[in-house]
């Protein structure tokens, strides 16, 4: 047995977390590994005949700033004071983030109603932060988590539409669930959590070199809000050393199954210039290749807005003492 590494620091997790076979009895993937692009099975290296005048890669942070319980004289239900924020890095004749959106959610488990907080911050109180009160629909903390998820990536879905159009590449950060079937926006997937060939066929991501992408093939999946299809190809952006594991460097690229394979094709080539362009490095990024310069840079911007957590854990402390 042969020990190797994956490259991202530990505190990001693994890169990758599928198990060499197909997950073929998983019932929310339903793995096709249908290839529908003509031609050989084997590396392509994208040619686009040209790129859009503006490319957009979109992201969005979050964090649980305390958790909670909303309790009565009868009942006690989980609670937490979460914060999202959503941006935009567009590059064109220059490089800026726009559309930076930020927002702070008091989540209460069980269906349950609570009420808006707010929470003051900055010298005198001067900046509150309000906490708007939403519920989710299951009394556990992961069900809470998975409401601020939720609107943070409707959020970047918002973004996504408000930036589409012609002669423009939107590249999404993670998967596509969110979106409609007839969005022209990519999907840019840092992880390996699933692997969607059978091992016959993935032989060829240890064959792909920095810039070359698989053919495209289509698979159809489902979560708790809706199904989805897509057209999809691996793209390696930097080989792996001798001590890495061989799926090092690779991200996945998707796009909506409605585009049709004529379009999806002209994308997907698009976005694997592009992504191959924007590619970070090691040891600046504890993420590297897979996590995009510009998301780098967004991600501390986002963060920022944020505000510092122990502070903010703080103002919420002081906030429900003056309650009591």
């Amino acid at each position: 047995m042969r020990i190797s590494l994956d490259p991202w620091g530990g505190d990001y997790g693994s890169q990758i977390s599928a198990p060499q076979a197909v997950d073929a009895e998983q019932p929310s993937a339903q793995v096709t590994g249908q290839q529908v692009e003509a031609g050989p099975w084997q590396p392509r290296t994208p040619a686009p005949e040209q790129m859009p005048n503006m490319t957009a890669v979109i992201d969005g942070v979050m964090r649980v700033d305390a958790p909670a319980v909303l309790s009565d004289e009868e009942s006690r239900y989980v609670a937490l004071f979460g914060s999202y924020a959503a941006g935009a890095v567009v590059i064109d004749r220059r490089v800026e983030i726009i559309e930076e959106q930020l927002d702070r959610l008091f989540i209460v488990g069980g269906q349950q109603s609570g009420q808006d907080v707010t929470v003051a911050a900055g010298t005198g109180g001067k900046m509150p932060m309000r906490y708007r009160s939403v519920s989710a629909a299951d009394l556990t903390p992961d069900s809470l988590r998975e409401s601020l998820m939720t609107a943070m990536r409707q959020a970047e879905v918002d973004l996504a539409r408000k930036l589409s159009g012609n002669e423009r590449l939107i590249l999404a950060d993670g998967n596509l669930t969110f979106l409609s079937d007839s969005s022209s926006v990519v999907g840019v997937i840092k992880t390996i959590q699933r692997m969607y060939l059978a091992p016959k066929e993935a032989k060829i991501l240890e064959q792909l070199q920095p810039g070359e992408r698989t053919p495209l093939f289509q698979f159809s999946g489902s979560s708790k809000r809706k199904s989805f299809e897509v057209f999809t190809c691996y793209l390696r952006l930097a080989n792996p050393r001798p001590i890495e594991h061989p799926f090092t460097g690779l991200v996945r690229l998707e796009v909506k199954l409605g585009l049709g394979i004529q379009q999806a094709v002209v994308l997907l080539d698009q976005a694997a210039h592009a992504v191959s362009a924007l590619a970070s490095r090691a040891p600046k990024d504890p993420r590297a290749p897979q996590n995009l310069i510009p998301i780098g840079g967004l991600e501390r911007r986002l963060r920022h807005r944020l505000g510092d957590p122990k502070l903010v854990r703080r103002c919420i402390e002081k906030a429900l003492l003056n309650q009591i």
